[in-house]
């Protein structure tokens, strides 16, 4: 399977989908989140963990990462430039291999350079746990990914242990709220710790994304919060 993806990434067989993400205030799409999938010739639809798992264990993950970013950076350049006065973004999720090599610098260089954007509108997704793996060397590049012009996601906010204490140390400018604190499960907590972590993340300056705002009532429950 991992000769069959390098295949696939060679001869662009990856699909790139774009999942909206819809702006509360007036139901625009505000942006986009890439989402790679790969159908195989013979086993049919590999599910992207999957895939991915093997992309990282094969060390196939940065030629992946990078044909998701090019495509992506590709897509949103033309979005841009043809729906113009309208800003759009789009995230791509970065795995923690990607992010330990000192390549990823030269890669995003090389991306934004062939696909100009507007500058933080390409934003890279990262959980936290990624980031936590080695904080020390994360701040710094994740300092010069924002230095390069593009935008920082923090992904999965509110499922670790460690997200206040160094949510100031990171220069993340979204934070995407995980589903579980959005998807009211038991009545009355769910909604206090939705309006706790967005007015956190407003008092930093930064945009928020809600995950798993699938229903009325789960959307207007976020809204509700944005709001306080």
């Amino acid at each position: 399977i991992a000769s069959d993806l390098r295949r696939a990434i060679e001869r662009e067989e990856i699909n790139i989908l774009y999942q909206p993400i819809v702006r509360l205030e007036d139901r625009l799409v505000a942006g986009f989140e890439a989402l790679a999938r790969w159908n195989h010739p013979k086993l049919g639809k590999i599910s992207p963990h999957e895939f991915i798992n093997i992309a990282e264990e094969s060390g196939l993950i940065a030629e992946l990462g990078l044909f998701v970013l090019e495509r992506t950076a590709r897509q949103l350049s033309t979005w841009q430039r043809t729906l113009r006065p309208r800003e759009l973004f789009a995230s791509v999720n970065v795995s923690s291999r990607q992010l330990l090599r000192h390549d990823l610098m030269q890669d995003l260089r090389t991306v934004l350079a062939r696909a100009p954007v507007s500058r933080g509108s390409l934003k890279l997704e990262i959980t936290e746990s990624v980031v936590m793996e080695n904080p020390e060397h994360a701040a710094q590049m994740l300092q010069r990914i924002r230095e390069l012009g593009a935008g920082l996601a923090l992904d999965d906010f509110g499922t670790g242990y460690s997200s206040l204490a160094y949510l100031q140390r990171f220069p993340f400018d979204t934070i995407k709220i995980d589903k579980s604190f959005v998807q009211t499960t038991a009545k009355g907590t769910r909604p206090v710790i939705l309006r706790s972590i967005i007015a956190l993340a407003h008092d930093l300056g930064m945009d928020v994304v809600a995950e798993g705002a699938e229903t009325r009532s789960e959307e207007h429950t976020s809204e509700l919060q944005s709001h306080h």
